[in-house]
């Protein structure tokens, strides 16, 4: 079962702050593509601004960080969590774990097509309760295991 901070943030129509630390790569070819996608490129602490917008079995997630917005669409497909970013799917199970989530088995869709598993990033996706707040841990790397981008913090859900 979700701990209250997290079902909070899952709930309904919300804008809620917080802080955020940002590790991103130092490769110009690579923040790059991060910058395409919305990614936060500066590393660093700073503020969160996390906009959910339910539209009927559809949410879209805006996460605002050092003035970039990265926007996604969630929604639930064939007992999978979708999550749409531009040209790309995500594909992943929900496990619950801690009172929170993680996000496992995640596959990948370019322009619907499925990337095979050698050719996809590495995704460490993770929410729980902390703080009193929303805790949550991505991390993306290369296939070849060089980061891309890393974001953790909290945002004030109750």
């Amino acid at each position: 079962m979700l701990a209250p901070e997290c079902r909070a943030l899952h709930a309904t129509h919300r804008v809620v702050d917080g802080h955020v630390t940002v590790e991103a790569t130092s490769n110009p070819i690579t923040r790059f593509v991060l910058w395409l996608f919305g990614f936060p490129t500066k590393s660093g602490e700073t503020h969160i601004s996390f906009v959910n917008k339910p539209h009927g079995e559809t949410d879209t997630w805006e996460r605002h960080i050092h003035g970039r917005v990265l926007e996604s669409k969630l929604s639930i497909h064939n007992n999978a969590l979708r999550e749409d970013l531009f040209v790309l799917t995500a594909l992943s199970q929900l496990e619950p774990n801690q009172g929170g989530l993680d996000l496992v088995d995640m596959r990948f869709r370019f322009f619907g097509l499925p990337v095979p598993r050698w050719a996809s990033p590495s995704v460490v996706a993770r929410e729980r309760p902390k703080d009193g707040g929303y805790g949550f841990d991505i991390e993306i790397e290369t296939p070849w295991r060089s980061r891309l981008v890393r974001y953790h913090g909290v945002l004030e859900t109750l």
